[in-house]
């Protein structure tokens, strides 16, 4: 990038997600129900886009709206064919207005929710303050739309501007991501953060005791040993032909994880054929029965260094270039985006709030029900059902890794 030093600042472009699937707080619950989201398209184009990228047997957890929402703070700097690309990435129903409002209203609601999951999303502003200077406008937006944290830092003093930066997204992960950048190039004068935390309870947690080790099948055909938690019990589950899913809602019912399998065990073609229509689909069609579920304990760490590879096979290019129009974002007009890095961290078991319980109940005889068995390739969506936005999604390839 060095021969772009005098013809191009640079712009670099973090988000973080780091969800931990189990908590002992306890609140009341909201009766807040927005219904807001533009991001369907993207976040299922962007999941497929990632994956092209990515070996089949490697498994990868993306955060969409984490990586839509700085996507959102660029469109707010961008003008001409530069806006024009990034709205078009969100479908043909979107404006930049509209799509600045969505995100406005969207942490709006999680200022005022209540109840679990627990659910924070936070974005910053770190800039070179000798090097950038970012116009008012652009500032007064991106607190509007985004609730950003404002830092003007000298970069020169890199070990300082450093420490900032970590130890804010060290704030805003709960320490789970203490540090995210060893050094600031000469060139880069910028930097948009985005950190998503969650934490929920499973609405019926599984029974440590009833988790066995059993074998899960990868793509090649060959096995590896993971942990499956157990449940027999009533699940919401969709099957058609091509495929069938269950839901495991979390503790309040606001948000659920849906876990899909090719029938087939056909995972690519799985992908292939996936849309926010289908997984639309998938959810209001589905029926309460009787299963018994078989699904892996697993943890992924996930990063990507490249996103932006992503980003521009859904149409952003300019954004990237040395043509960028990024007018509205800074007094210096020769500014572009370098690239996007996006980090997850996600870990899944059976826990639930801590406590003690006893229920008596009748047993009776009865014939037993189908089992659903996740040991082979699968898809997860952890949706925001009252929002719809898909806070992420995930191909596991392997969850002994």
């Amino acid at each position: 990038m060095n021969h772009l030093k005098t013809s191009l600042f640079i712009l670099i472009t973090l988000s973080f997600l780091f969800v931990n699937m189990h908590c002992s707080e306890t609140t009341t619950p909201t009766t807040l129900t927005p219904n807001y989201s533009l991001d369907g398209d993207f976040n299922t184009n962007l999941f497929k886009a990632v994956l092209n990228e990515t070996p089949e047997g490697e498994n990868v957890v993306i955060s969409p709206i984490s990586i839509s929402t700085v996507t959102k703070m660029i469109l707010t700097g961008a003008a001409g064919n530069t806006e024009k690309e990034i709205v078009d990435a969100y479908g043909n129903s979107a404006t930049k207005t509209s799509l600045l409002a969505d995100s406005e209203a969207f942490l709006n609601w999680l200022k005022t929710r209540k109840g679990q999951p627990t659910i924070e999303l936070s974005n910053a502003f770190f800039y070179d303050k000798n090097n950038f200077h970012p116009l008012d406008g652009y500032k007064q937006n991106v607190l509007k739309y985004f609730d950003v944290a404002e830092f003007a830092e000298d970069f020169s003093n890199e070990d300082a501007a450093l420490a900032k930066l970590n130890s804010w997204v060290s704030n805003k992960t709960k320490t789970r991501i203490p540090k995210v950048l060893e050094s600031i190039a000469a060139d880069e004068v910028m930097f948009l953060v985005n950190a998503l935390y969650l934490k929920a309870d499973w609405a019926e947690p599984f029974d440590s005791n009833a988790t066995i080790q059993s074998d899960f099948t990868l793509q090649d055909g060959s096995t590896v040993k993971a942990d499956f938690m157990y449940a027999d019990n009533q699940f919401n589950y969709f099957g058609d032909d091509k495929l069938e899913a269950i839901e495991l809602p979390y503790k309040d019912d606001e948000i659920s994880m849906y876990f899909i399998k090719s029938k087939s065990n056909d995972i690519s073609a799985l992908i292939s054929d996936f849309s926010f229509t289908k997984f639309e689909h998938i959810a209001k069609n589905m029926k309460s029965e009787r299963y018994m579920a078989y699904i892996p304990k697993f943890t992924v760490e996930y990063k990507n260094e490249a996103t932006h590879e992503a980003l521009k096979k859904m149409g952003i290019n300019q954004a990237f270039s040395s043509g960028a129009d990024l007018s509205l974002m800074a007094e210096e007009k020769n500014i572009a985006i370098s690239r996007v890095v996006h980090k997850t961290f996600l870990t899944i078991d059976e826990k639930g709030t801590e406590g003690a319980a006893v229920t008596v109940g009748g047993v009776v005889l009865t014939s037993l029900p189908p089992t659903i068995r996740f040991n082979s390739p699968f898809v997860i969506v952890l949706a925001d059902k009252a929002t719809n936005n898909i806070l992420f999604m995930g191909r596991i390839s392997n969850p002994s890794k």
